[in-house]
């Protein structure tokens, strides 16, 4: 399982009055993180739905360790935590890191597979599982914001 990363560099709409990045925003390109790490590893969004699958999302944690400012790159990774034994349920990590190397942020998933005619949520097609193997794993470690 291979480590993997993608890059954004915040834009003036994802700013706040401060000039930091704005929660919502974190959230926003985890989700593309995730996307992205589906198509670099042969499933475009395209696919999922073509499969008629999509991933939902039942809550997320959000903890903010040093502050992200407007036109500075973020390089976000993802990292599963856990993975029910079919494959339908999941829980994945981010970490955020600042152009420096800080952690500025990490932001956990709890999600699963929807099946989008049954509108119910099931294991996930073969080639979905086999790209969910190749996110590296971690295990959940509590942090201490400093």
């Amino acid at each position: 399982m291979k480590k993997y990363t993608t890059q954004f560099e915040v834009k003036w709409s994802d700013v706040d009055p401060n000039m930091h990045m704005r929660h919502t925003v974190y959230l926003d390109y985890a989700d593309q993180t995730r996307i992205r790490f589906f198509n670099d590893n042969g499933v475009p969004f395209n696919r999922l739905q073509q499969l008629g699958i999509g991933p939902i999302i039942f809550g997320t944690q959000s903890d903010f360790r040093r502050e992200v400012i407007l036109a500075e790159k973020v390089t976000f990774d993802c990292h599963l935590i856990e993975l029910s034994p079919d494959g339908r349920k999941w829980v994945i990590k981010h970490y955020v890191y600042k152009e420096d190397g800080a952690v500025a942020a990490e932001l956990i998933y709890r999600g699963a597979w929807l099946d989008l005619k049954a509108r119910k949520v099931v294991a996930p097609p073969e080639e979905i599982a086999a790209v969910m193997s190749k996110m590296e794993r971690t295990e959940l470690k509590a942090t201490i914001n400093s």
